[in-house]
């Protein structure tokens, strides 16, 4: 695998596939030997991952259109609605089958969720393994960190395949399906924070736990431990979007009506 390596370095590519299978397979060696790089390794599974995330806007958008178009969007108690207010609805949901609802926030959302998720992973994985007595490169864990969304291109061919087989949409990620749809304030924030734990994220747990010992050189426990707490402030921090989702259609929904 190192001759492999080697090979893509001295062929100019910025691109590493050698990885990709054998991540999933022996996890253990293929973490130890993105850990040990100290060059970019980082770009091939965010490009990867980039790649399946607009495969699968561009597949889900005629599924929307379809759903808004029949009506299968409508909210709770919309039969009690005055016909101005019915009326008010249907105008707001025919923006939303716009080609700027259907692809192009949606992309831009999906890219900037991993981009800048991959990003500040990377950087609180290199600040808590500092605090916890590391001193191995900030580079190593923006590689590290890259590697480990590799898990999450799976989630991604999966709604690809249900999308293409079942012709639905996976509306309620993980485990949000626990709190309503309808939830506000603090309950609106967690439904978004465990809406993020299912088998992927637990994967790509296990690899970053894998992989920080032998990049950060600290003992299990204390590379375990760093690890923990990155993982746990990324998700504190990706739950926020949820939250002000929610606040914001909220507020929509019901200035409608008003204004």
């Amino acid at each position: 695998m190192a001759t492999e390596n080697h090979n893509h370095k001295k062929n100019g590519s910025p691109f590493i596939f050698t990885w990709i299978l054998p991540l999933f397979i022996k996890p253990k060696k293929t973490t130890a030997e993105i850990a040990a790089q100290e060059k970019n390794v980082w770009l091939t599974p965010l490009v990867i991952v980039s790649v399946l995330a607009i495969i699968a806007v561009l597949i889900s958008a005629p599924i929307r259109r379809e759903a808004i178009q029949m009506g299968a969007t409508l909210p709770p108690n919309f039969e009690y609605y005055s016909q101005e207010q019915q009326q008010q609805f249907y105008e707001a949901q025919a923006t939303q089958t716009s080609p700027l609802f259907l692809y192009v926030f949606p992309i831009l959302g999906g890219l900037l969720k991993l981009w800048v998720s991959w990003f500040l992973l990377s950087v609180i994985l290199y600040l808590v393994f500092t605090i916890f007595g590391s001193r191995a490169s900030s580079l190593k864990s923006y590689n590290l960190a890259a590697w480990s969304f590799l898990p999450i291109g799976i989630r991604y061919v999966v709604q690809i395949l249900a999308m293409l087989f079942a012709r639905v949409q996976i509306t309620n990620p993980g485990l949000s399906g626990f709190i309503g749809a309808d939830a506000t304030g603090l309950a609106a924030y967690l439904r978004s924070f465990i809406g993020l734990i299912d088998v992927y994220l637990i994967f790509q747990i296990v690899l970053l736990f894998i992989g920080s010992i032998p990049l950060s050189g600290l003992a299990k426990t204390k590379a375990w431990l760093a690890t923990g707490i990155s993982v746990f402030m990324l998700m504190l921090l990706q739950a926020i979007p949820g939250l002000v989702s929610s606040m914001l259609s909220n507020l929509s929904f019901t200035s409608m009506f008003y204004f």
